[in-house]
């Protein structure tokens, strides 16, 4: 009896044993077959700029109109570093890293010309970035100074700089070849992203400044431009005023010029005496 009782007492052991190994194996938990590690993310800089860019519309007619203006002293150096970095050809690849798409500005038109015993050569650009459409761009600068190169009189130019997102070209009009004190002067900012023209407010966010720091920057400029001129007569003091007012300063669009520098562009002062009205542009 007491042997019967002691090999039921072992299967009952070896019974639970069983169970609590079955119950043990439910538990278990299989690794998952993907890694859970989060991928890494693009900087916030960069996230920002495509979010603002992808939107990017033309900006208004009248920053790339003709108009008969000259230069002040501010623009003799911008200028002058606009005309000996002007190529026929060049690219940009590593502004940011070789993931950017490659940036070429070319010549669209090119020719050489002879006034009085000098000869020039006069030159507007064409935009490219790999795999975007820039033909819109392009277009408006090749309507704006397609009939300007073909006269024996004025001398076109172009310079330009990349950074990141942002193509600035910037195109030179001397209104008389050699005449350094009589320019025009067009900006062209392009997103490198969709390859369509940037709005003021999408330059300004990818280059980091706020509007009133900017603007206040310009109207500086705008003050100091202004110590080449009286102020004397009724006349002089409302242009003072015009070209101080919020609505003016508001027109000015920023822009990188050949060095790398923030600049900026303010088109069609009205100014006393002869030409009366001059575009200022200045770096911050």
């Amino acid at each position: 009896m007491g042997k019967f009782r002691s090999v039921v007492s072992a299967l009952l052991a070896i019974s639970m044993l069983a169970s609590m190994a079955g119950c043990a194996q439910k538990i278990v938990l299989t690794p998952p077959s993907e890694s859970t590690t989060p991928a890494a993310s693009e900087s916030t800089e960069e996230s920002k700029a495509k979010e603002s860019e992808t939107s990017a519309t033309e900006s208004s007619a009248s920053e790339t109109s003709a108009t008969e203006s000259s230069a002040t002293s501010e623009t003799k150096e911008s200028a002058a570093s606009s005309e000996t970095s002007s190529s026929s050809s060049s690219s940009e690849t590593t502004a940011a890293g070789s993931s950017l798409r490659k940036v070429t500005v070319s010549n669209a038109y090119r020719r050489s010309f002879k006034s009085g015993k000098k000869t020039y050569t006069t030159q507007y650009p064409k935009i490219t970035v790999d795999g975007l459409n820039t033909s819109k761009v392009n277009k408006e600068i090749a309507d704006t100074f397609k009939s300007i190169v073909k006269k024996n009189k004025s001398r076109v130019y172009y310079s330009y700089y990349v950074r990141k997102y942002l193509i600035s070209v910037v195109v030179t009009v001397e209104v008389e070849a050699g005449n350094k004190d009589n320019r025009n002067y067009y900006v062209y900012n392009v997103s490198r992203i969709n390859g369509k023209k940037l709005t003021r407010s999408q330059v300004l966010q990818s280059l980091g400044y706020k509007s009133s720091t900017f603007d206040a920057k310009v109207k500086a400029g705008v003050k100091k431009m202004w110590k080449n001129y009286k102020t004397d007569t009724a006349a002089a003091k409302k242009m003072y005023n015009n070209s101080l007012a919020s609505k003016k300063i508001a027109t000015a669009m920023p822009y990188m010029n050949a060095n790398g520098k923030v600049c900026y562009l303010l088109r069609q002062i009205e100014v006393p005496g002869t030409p009366s009205k001059i575009d200022l542009a200045g770096t911050l």
